[in-house]
C-alpha cells in the first residue's frame, strides 16, 4: 500500500510538472508571429492627446483582460496632420480605427454623399467618440443603424436637456454664446440654441470670435468679447463642445469669473479643471469605456460597425464647481445637492451620484 501511495504521488506530481510546463509553453506562445497576428490591432487617431477618453477606452480592455494591441497617433489640433495619420492608418489595415473628435473623423471617415474612397477609409470599422453632433455634420445619417462601416459613441446631452437642467440651477433670460466659425460644432451647438430660443424663453447674445490670416481663431480676442457679453447684461455664458474653446478654459472662465459671470459647460473640464459654475455632461472616461465596449463586440463578438447603434452612455453627472460658486454667490439649490456632483477647493468629488 505504502508503495502504491509513492507511486501514485509520484505520477501526480509529474502530471502536475506537466501541466506547469504546458502552461509555461501556452504563456510563451504568443511571443511568436503566428501568434501575435491573432491578437486584434486599433489604431487610435487622436486630436488634442490621450485624454481621460483615450484612457478610458485602453483601461477598459487591461480591465476586461481582453488581448489587443494599440497604435496611438495624436494630431495636436493640426488638422494636415489628420490627413497624414489617415494615410497611415490606410497603410497599416489595423483590425479597427478608433477617431477622437468631429475633425478627426470627418477627415478620416469623409461625410454621407462626400465620401472618396481613395481618401477616405471605407474598407475597415471605424468607431468615433467625443464627436458632438456626427448626424449634423453627416458622418452618419441615421444613430440608430448607420449602415456604413461606421459607428461610435455620443457624449454631448441634447441641448434641451441642457437647457432644463440649467434652469434647475438659475433662471436665465439672455444666454452668451461666443460663435467660432473655424469649428463645426461650434456652429451646430450656436444653431440648436437659437431653435430652443422661442420655447425656453431666452435670448442668444452672439459674440464671433475672429479668426486670423491663417483662418485660425485669434484667442487674445477672448477677453474683450467675454467683456462684451457681461456689458450686454447676459445672465450666463454657455461654452459649447469646442476644441478651441476648450483649450483656452483657464482664459475665457477666469475672464467670466472677474465679471461675475457664469459659465454652464458642455463638457466637464472647464468645470473640473478651470472656473465654469455647472456643466451637464457625460464624463470623458466614461464615455472612453463605453466606446471600448462598442470595439470589442467588434473585434471579439463579430458584429459589424454600422450594425451597432450609436447612443450616449447610460450615466451623466450634473458637475457644480463649490469654489466659483462662492465667488459668484450662487449657491445651488438645495433640491441640486443630493443629485449634483461638487467639485471642491482640491479640485476633486466631495459628492458623487449618477442618474
Amino acid at each position: 500500500m505504502a508503495y502504491i501511495r509513492m507511486a501514485t504521488n509520484a505520477a501526480g506530481g509529474l502530471m502536475r510538472h506537466l501541466s506547469r510546463a504546458l502552461a509555461l509553453l501556452l504563456l510563451l506562445l504568443p511571443l511568436s508571429g503566428t501568434a501575435q497576428q491573432r491578437v486584434p490591432h486599433i489604431y487610435m487617431l487622436l486630436y488634442r492627446g490621450c485624454e481621460e477618453a483615450c484612457q478610458g477606452f485602453q483601461d477598459y480592455f487591461r480591465k476586461q483582460h481582453l488581448p489587443v494591441r494599440f497604435t496611438v497617433r495624436d494630431a495636436a489640433q493640426d488638422k494636415q496632420r489628420v490627413r497624414q495619420l489617415v494615410a497611415e492608418a490606410r497603410a497599416l489595415r489595423p483590425d479597427l480605427l478608433l477617431t477622437w473628435g468631429t475633425t478627426a473623423t470627418v477627415e478620416a471617415v469623409g461625410t454621407v454623399g462626400k465620401i472618396d474612397p481613395q481618401r477616405h477609409i471605407t474598407d475597415l470599422p471605424v468607431l468615433f467618440m467625443i464627436v458632438s453632433h456626427p448626424q449634423a455634420v453627416g458622418i452618419v445619417s441615421n444613430l440608430a443603424r448607420p449602415g456604413r462601416n461606421v459607428s461610435g459613441s455620443l457624449y454631448l446631452l441634447p441641448a434641451e436637456t441642457q437647457l432644463r437642467a440649467a434652469r434647475s440651477y438659475m433662471g436665465f433670460k439672455r444666454l452668451g454664446f461666443i460663435v467660432n466659425r473655424a469649428e463645426v460644432n461650434s456652429l451646430a451647438s450656436r444653431d440648436e440654441l437659437r431653435a430652443l430660443a422661442p420655447s425656453f424663453g431666452y435670448t442668444l447674445v452672439e459674440r464671433e470670435l475672429p479668426l486670423d490670416a491663417a483662418g485660425k481663431p485669434d484667442a487674445a480676442a477672448l477677453p474683450a468679447l467675454i467683456a462684451a457679453l457681461a456689458a450686454d447684461k447676459v445672465d450666463l455664458l454657455y461654452l459649447p463642445p469646442d476644441s478651441f474653446l476648450n483649450s483656452q478654459r483657464d482664459v475665457l472662465t477666469d475672464t467670466a469669473l472677474t465679471l461675475q459671470l457664469p459659465v454652464f459647460a458642455a463638457a466637464e473640464a472647464p468645470v473640473v479643471k478651470s472656473r465654469a459654475l455647472f456643466g451637464v455632461v457625460n464624463k470623458y472616461g466614461d464615455v472612453g469605456r463605453f466606446t471600448a465596449y462598442r470595439a470589442a463586440q467588434i473585434l471579439y463578438e463579430g458584429k459589424r460597425a454600422g450594425d451597432l447603434p450609436i447612443e450616449l452612455p447610460r450615466r451623466f453627472s450634473f458637475l457644480i464647481n463649490l469654489d466659483v460658486a462662492r465667488q459668484l454667490q450662487r449657491y445651488p439649490p438645495l433640491q441640486l445637492l443630493d443629485a449634483a456632483e461638487l467639485i471642491g477647493s482640491a479640485r476633486q468629488p466631495v459628492v458623487e451620484q449618477h442618474h
